[in-house]
């Protein structure tokens, strides 16, 4: 029998001005019967510091918290694998540390996981921006697992941090985090996580608050490690569902994905080969594309591209820097 129904993974990483609402957050959640495991990546500020005299605070919850500290930097996926093993809960749940929760959430997740007995279990949230907190909906989970999957993977934001994910599913499948991926590991790992499941419930709450004000944590599509980190993830879950013969069920989405990745390609007249060799057969969805992975200007760019009119393409870069610099000698 688990000693505790929910085991929260936190990975710490040079967050200490957000580690004490993150960890007040969880220490003061209604459910009684979970463990708090934070994996400090080698921090070299005093987020540690800072989350044990937090917890001095809180000392019916002391012996609830684990704190493993690295001396070196391994990145996000060895940290919440390390929680993983170490995990003894029912459920796991992942917590990003610059971020915080409802003090419900793990009670409102688990019931109805519980009540549906099923292997995972997620949530609506909040994003917050600039003192502005936006109501965000995550997809139904209506109709087929695939239907879902689908829905998942077009949605543009595939995340752990909503869901409570049923222990036992992870250590029968093997799920662990590519230690090899840094950035965009979260999708590698929900997507075959979402696959591998029976049974999916959603509570339409919004429970998690998603902080988008902490600029270290935002992503910069242009650097050449979190593009390499993307196409990555992508192309090797695109390999996962052809073993599993089912990649023409999500072809679509995930061209959508690639394309979105490699868009900066088409901007470098000195890459257009590199994005006509990156999985072309994303190319047939160019047009179908959604706002959120490329804009209209990025997809009629990427059309010339493909259909061999690289010259045209060249053309509009070369405006679109003359018209960067003109504005800028007015501002």
């Amino acid at each position: 029998m688990n000693r505790f129904k929910v085991s929260v993974i936190v990975p710490v990483y040079n967050v200490s001005h957000y580690i004490e609402r993150c960890s007040r957050s969880l220490f003061e959640q209604t459910l009684e019967d979970i463990e708090f495991i934070f994996i400090d990546d080698c921090s070299n500020d005093d987020s540690v510091e800072v989350l044990k005299r937090t917890i001095d605070d809180y000392p019916a919850v002391a012996n609830k918290v684990n704190i493993v500290r690295y001396t070196e930097n391994h990145g996000p996926s060895v940290a919440r694998n390390t929680g993983l093993k170490m995990a003894t809960g029912e459920y796991v749940a992942f917590c990003d540390s610059d971020d915080w929760v409802s003090p419900d959430i793990y009670r409102q997740l688990y019931k109805s996981g519980k009540k549906a007995d099923a292997d995972i279990c997620y949530c609506d949230y909040f994003s917050v921006c600039d003192g502005k907190v936006r109501n965000e909906h995550a997809p139904e989970c209506s109709g087929s697992k695939e239907d879902f999957l689908r829905k998942y993977i077009g949605h543009g934001l595939t995340v752990l941090w909503d869901k409570i994910v049923r222990r036992e599913l992870l250590s029968v499948n093997n799920l662990r985090f590519p230690d090899d991926i840094v950035y965009c590991e979260d999708f590698w790992f929900t997507v075959r996580l979402i696959y591998q499941s029976d049974k999916i419930v959603k509570v339409d709450l919004p429970l998690y608050y998603y902080n988008r004000d902490n600029s270290s944590s935002l992503l910069n599509r242009s650097s050449s490690r979190v593009m390499q980190d993307m196409l990555k993830s992508y192309l090797e879950t695109i390999d996962f569902f052809s073993r599993n013969g089912v990649l023409s069920k999500f072809k679509k989405e995930m061209s959508w994905r690639i394309l979105g990745c490699k868009q900066d390609l088409v901007l470098d007249k000195n890459k257009h080969k590199e994005f006509l060799s990156i999985y072309p057969e994303s190319h047939s969805y160019i047009l179908s594309c959604p706002n959120q992975f490329c804009n209209r200007k990025i997809k009629i760019m990427m059309w010339l591209l493909v259909h061999h009119f690289g010259f045209f393409v060249m053309c509009i870069n070369s405006v679109r820097k003359y018209l960067r610099r003109q504005k800028s000698l007015y501002v």
